[in-house]
């Protein structure tokens, strides 16, 4: 009996396999449509698929062509592959829109071949850029097989194609019997394009778009998975970390999901600096068409696991840890207002020996400068690099209930003299100089003027706290003496 070399399982039409022929089929085909371009309806697209081989494999044969042209102007095609010397012509393949050859199909590094070894005058198309590359799945005789970059010309590029194929192998040295055969398989190409955006923002998140070229899709899924290598191969390697269940497709546009996260992964050091892929699934389709999402982000210096902000009786306590530092200089403190821009309020250096570690550190700081005419104070921690790049940690958002009276304290840090400046009309006000432990350094009572001065105070920090006799408000500054 004839050894069968490579075997697949087509998923979706096969077409009439004549009893003498032996069958190889491919199974679970992907596409990732890398491009269309709309001038000259050129596609550019990989296509993968599963296969079983041996030692004995030499060369493999792919036929491609549009379904109105499959097996034409070939008059003898219900003979073809009927005997080991039954392969494609020259004239049997005029209509196709590409052939390739698979050199040294069983080997570990297979390569694309320039010669049709069945009939050498049969010129291929010119396929510059075109790679092979072979992954071993659950064991060495099981392999994912991806062709990469091939270029065709469509009829048509504002809706969707089926592409025909034909699959056959070779065992002979010279390449030409046949000893198995798919016929019929299909490809659905240009119907749907995902594409999608990662964001560099920590923790790392993610959003997925997805074109349909054509009439409302119900009932479609895809899947995202964080990408290992090979890069852009879809394998079982690959960790899912989504699943969409049904969605609907609407005509001719696009659908976009919402930002989505994907804890753990995307806060460890080694998996945020991995692509992700995606696979959608469209109903009754003999393919599923992929993306790879690119990952331009740097590694991560810093890993937050926490970062918490607490509006206090008389100040913001804002608290956070890291799990991880590397090369890690510290950490800006960032507040902005409603209607503002965030700006740094303060610097806390980082607690690691030489900016790395591996252990748990805590940090935290005081707002005690706040609550100037705003009802949201936003805060977060902008972590700096010794080499000024620098990551961000979550938002956290402070809904004041009430607003406070403006008070502005200049200079401030200050050598000497500081001045204290309220709204006109205000008095009268009690103020209180504490030390930071809460120790009392000066006191000025039943103070009328919009503008007071502060001195002889030693280097130091202190909090500066203003009472409004008329209104009962409190606001708390915090004044550096240098």
């Amino acid at each position: 009996m004839k050894k069968i070399l490579l075997v697949v399982f087509m998923v979706g039409s096969l077409g009439f396999i004549n009893s003498l022929k032996a069958q190889c089929t491919i199974s679970d085909l992907k596409i990732n449509l890398k491009s269309v371009n709309q001038a000259t309806c050129e596609v550019i697209f990989d296509f993968s698929w599963t296969q079983e081989v041996n030692s004995g494999n030499k060369f493999a044969y792919i036929h491609i062509w549009t379904q109105s042209d499959y097996h034409t102007p070939a008059a003898n095609w219900v003979d073809m592959y009927s005997g080991t010397s039954a392969y494609p012509k020259k004239t049997d393949l005029a209509n196709a829109l590409t052939t390739f050859v698979i050199d040294n199909n069983s080997l570990d590094n297979p390569a694309i071949g320039v010669v049709y070894h069945p009939d050498p005058a049969y010129i291929l198309p010119l396929q510059a850029g075109v790679t092979i590359t072979k992954v071993h799945l659950n064991n060495t005789l099981i392999e994912r097989m991806t062709l990469k970059n091939i270029r065709v010309i469509l009829p048509s590029c504002t809706q969707k194609r089926t592409l025909m194929l034909d699959v056959w192998a070779s065992q002979a040295a010279n390449g030409k019997n046949v000893h198995c055969v798919s016929e019929g398989g299909s490809l659905v190409i240009n119907e749907v394009r995902p594409f999608g955006l990662l964001f560099c923002t920590f923790p790392r998140q993610y959003q997925v778009s997805i074109y349909n070229n054509g009439p409302v899709l119900d009932n479609v899924s895809f899947e995202v998975r964080l990408d290992y290598n090979p890069v852009g191969i879809l394998d079982q390697t690959d960790t899912l970390i989504y699943n969409s269940g049904l969605i609907s497709l609407p005509a001719n546009e696009t659908w976009t999901s919402g930002v989505l996260d994907y804890s753990p992964y995307n806060s460890n050091p080694t998996s945020v600096l991995r692509p992700l892929i995606v696979e959608v699934t469209v109903p009754l389709r003999p393919n599923t068409t992929i993306t790879l999402i690119e990952n331009s982000c740097g590694p991560l210096a810093v890993i937050f696991t926490s970062f918490t902000a607490v509006q206090l009786k008389d100040r913001i306590a804002l608290n956070w840890q890291t799990a991880f530092e590397q090369n890690n200089r510290g950490f800006e403190v960032q507040r902005k207002l409603e209607s503002g821009n965030y700006s740094t309020i303060a610097f806390v250096p980082t607690r690691s020996i030489d900016g790395n570690t591996n252990a748990g550190l805590n940090y935290s700081y005081d707002d005690w400068d706040n609550l100037i005419g705003s009802k949201d104070i936003f805060y977060r921690i902008k972590q700096v690099d010794f080499d000024g790049s620098s990551s961000f940690s979550e938002v956290r958002l402070i809904k004041i209930s009430g607003v406070k009276t403006a008070v502005l304290l200049y200079p401030n840090p200050t050598r000497e003299i500081t001045n204290v400046v309220v709204p006109a009309a205000s008095g009268p006000i009690d103020l209180i100089i504490t030390d930071m432990k809460g120790a009392e350094v000066k006191r000025y009572s039943d103070i009328i003027t919009d503008r007071f001065s502060i001195t002889n105070l030693n280097a130091g920090v202190y909090l500066v706290k203003i009472f409004f006799v008329k209104t009962g408000q409190r606001v708390v500054k915090k004044l550096v003496v240098l």
